[in-house]
């Protein structure tokens, strides 16, 4: 991994990208942004939370509940990223994925002994009318965060990313309703990850290469 904590690979064998305007480049064709995120103006008490291996469940409901983007936020990122929500307006903020039975936002505070395998296959989020999940996340701390979108022609567009110092992390989004994969399974304890899923009130991960 670069300086800039940030890489992208594409499986058609074209070179690796480590500037962040290339990698915005290729990534806005896919209906993807990614932006850094700017920590160094985050009240003491949270960044003292963000350097924490690990959190107790009111230390996590506090971080959480600091960076969580409104609705407005979250409409202006994917319209940034170039897309159009799957519901008109954003829909729900908070949604459940019934496959797995859990809820977003999450706030992932890997420890290192976790399973986090059922992300690392390729998988599409959307309701059981076919409507799909516009997705978010915001790195807060860490290592290993990587992102595989699969194109329709088959082409995979590895992202990985890490933050490159205590002050700066990562805000990402993609289009959930297309072949992806989101892993923290490599990510160094500590990592803190934050994702909000919106759209349609319950989904399922459906995975496609079963």
């Amino acid at each position: 991994m670069t300086a800039n904590g940030i890489q992208l690979n594409v499986s058609d064998g074209r070179p690796s990208q480590n500037d962040l305007a290339s990698i915005q480049g290729t990534l806005a064709d896919l209906g993807m942004g990614i932006w850094p995120l700017d920590l160094t103006g985050v009240p003491d008490e949270f960044r003292a939370l963000i350097r924490r291996q690990s959190l107790s469940d009111e230390e996590r409901a506090q971080l959480l509940a600091h960076f969580l983007l409104s609705r407005e936020r979250l409409l202006e990122v994917i319209a940034q990223a170039g897309r159009t929500p799957h519901v008109p307006g954003g829909g729900e903020l908070s949604t459940r994925v019934v496959t797995h039975g859990y809820s977003y936002p999450q706030l992932y505070v890997v420890q290192g002994d976790e399973d986090f395998s059922r992300f690392d296959r390729f998988h599409v989020n959307k309701a059981d009318d076919g409507t799909g999940v516009d997705e978010f996340a915001h790195m807060l701390s860490g290592r290993g965060l990587v992102v595989h979108r699969r194109r329709s022609d088959g082409i995979v567009f590895t992202l990985q990313m890490d933050c490159p110092n205590e002050g700066t992390g990562w805000l990402m989004t993609h289009d959930g309703a297309r072949t992806h994969i989101g892993s923290i399974s490599q990510a160094v304890p500590g990592t803190k990850i934050l994702v909000q899923a919106i759209g349609p009130p319950s989904w399922n991960i459906n995975y496609v290469d079963e």
